[in-house]
């Protein structure tokens, strides 16, 4: 009995935490869109009945003040006591299970962060090798060992942060990155030196509280509409060291269709196409009409200004006349052939044989260049309003290769698309003659279209060319329709 009334009295000294600082042992009944959530894992020490225990050497870890401190980083906080000889795999089963309830209740995952110090870190990072969820946050403290490092079969994905002292035996997690970098979103470290060895996050610190708090600003979204499942990653290209924003939606049944590969859709131009793209394919995805697929947009390179980066990386040749540096397709086409694709593919459950490009204005040479000189990159195309023009109408003097697979080409562009409704360009005569040169190459693999949209110019003909060339090629026609 004396037993029995000393462990109520500590978890009771537990639940004050809980109720002053919204700190919770499992996933509340009720959750709210507009707060952020952290799921805390502590050390070896604390399993057991005693939420402070004391260590020879370090003092007592303040495992309460730990959780309350934080709570006030706008967060809830949840976090289950673990018992004496926890399962590490188990537990992080746990954590993963935790994680998905707060996706179904409607939680946004950039506002989800798993913290895990020392065998809790350990744990933290199975638990993300489980949920594999590229906008899920983890922050690991001191729990990067070199047996962590040998273990192939974790994976840490998600944006990763690791803190770690300086005074202690267990260090960096970059041996633990390195061996499967592209798993993750984003990863950052920081080391701290309070000359406290493990004991250095027995207690809630600033020295490691204030780099989360500070992390978490960049990671945790509030307080404006966001595209639904989406996240922005940067991709270096290696031969020029150029960084790229990549804009990745996934579907909405990409968490539960586990054994599922889709089609991934490839735009350019992503500051202002994908969240036409992702917003003008919600409902017929969603609705069962259209079949789901991962949605990656391609941004401009970081520091440059968007016109420039798309005239130069979306031209095919070097045009003397222009005052921007044009003619780096080739050398685009590799980056996505090379980086791009290597990243999605190995991150994403894709199916490469499906893999369908989209792009408007000069967007849409860049694909149609593509088309021409390497057709098995894609297995369709969508080429809205394609600058045919460019150089002299360079790309009609091209041969197209050979697709070898079945390739659907779908062209399309605005009636008014035409000098005398304003337009620089005949873009109606460019798109009509390349749709020609694709048919008259005989190739009969591929199946060109070609759409003329009515009363639409150069500046309101994308949407209706995204939605209703992603319709013919992913659609799912009924019978009788």
């Amino acid at each position: 009995m004396k037993n029995f009334v000393y462990v109520t009295l500590l978890w009771l000294s537990l639940y004050s935490y809980v109720q002053a600082g919204n700190v919770f042992n499992d996933v509340p009944e009720t959750v709210s869109n507009d707060r952020s959530y952290i799921i805390y894992s502590h050390g070896y020490i604390v399993e057991g009945d005693n939420p402070k225990p004391v260590h020879a050497e370090w003092g007592e870890y303040d495992y309460p003040g730990i959780l309350n401190t934080l709570s006030e980083l706008d967060s809830d906080v949840i976090s289950l006591h673990r018992p004496n000889g926890s399962d590490p795999h188990e537990h992080a089963q746990i954590l993963s299970k935790y994680v998905a309830q707060l996706l179904n209740k409607g939680v946004n995952p950039h506002k989800i962060t798993l913290i895990g110090f020392s065998r809790g870190g350990f744990i933290t990072a199975i638990a993300s090798s489980l949920i594999q969820h590229p906008d899920i946050n983890y922050v690991i403290l001191a729990a990067c060992t070199s047996g962590l490092s040998r273990q192939k079969e974790i994976v840490v994905t998600g944006n990763l942060l690791s803190i770690y002292e300086t005074s202690d035996t267990v260090g960096s997690c970059q041996d633990v990155v390195k061996r499967k970098p592209m798993a993750l979103s984003s990863f950052k470290e920081y080391a701290i030196s309070t000359g406290n060895g493990h004991g250095a996050f027995y207690r809630p610190r600033d020295e490691w509280i204030v780099p989360i708090k500070q992390w978490l600003k960049t990671h945790v979204e509030t307080g404006h509409y966001e595209v639904p499942r989406s996240s922005v990653i940067e991709l270096k290209e290696l031969n020029t060291q150029r960084t790229y924003p990549i804009y990745i939606q996934l579907p909405r049944s990409y968490q539960t269709a586990v054994d599922r590969q889709y089609p991934v859709i490839y735009v350019t131009d992503a500051p202002y196409s994908f969240p036409i793209v992702t917003g003008s394919t919600r409902y017929p995805m969603n609705s069962g009409v259209m079949e789901e697929a991962i949605i990656v947009g391609i941004g401009y390179e970081k520091g440059s200004k968007g016109q420039s980066s798309r005239v130069r990386d979306y031209t095919p040749v070097l045009a003397e006349n222009w005052k921007m540096q044009t003619g780096n397709a080739d050398g685009h086409l590799d980056f996505i052939r090379s980086s791009l694709f290597q990243f999605i593919e190995t991150k994403y459950r894709t199916d490469p044989s499906k893999r369908i490009f989209m792009g408007h204005s000069l967007g849409g040479l860049f694909g149609a260049y593509t088309l021409l000189t390497s057709p098995t990159m894609f297995s369709s195309y969508i080429l809205g309003s394609p600058s045919v023009w460019f150089n002299n109408d360079y790309l009609l003097q091209l041969p197209l290769e050979s697709a070898q697979s079945f390739t659907k080409v779908y062209v399309a562009v605005g009636e008014f698309e035409r000098p005398q409704f304003g337009e620089g360009e005949d873009m109606v005569l460019g798109a009509q003659s390349l749709a020609k040169k694709i048919k008259s190459a005989g190739d009969t693999s591929i199946e060109p279209k070609l759409v003329i949209i009515d009363e639409a110019t150069h500046a309101t003909s994308f949407p209706t060319t995204a939605i209703q060339g992603l319709d013919w090629v992913l659609g799912k026609k009924k019978s009788g329709l």
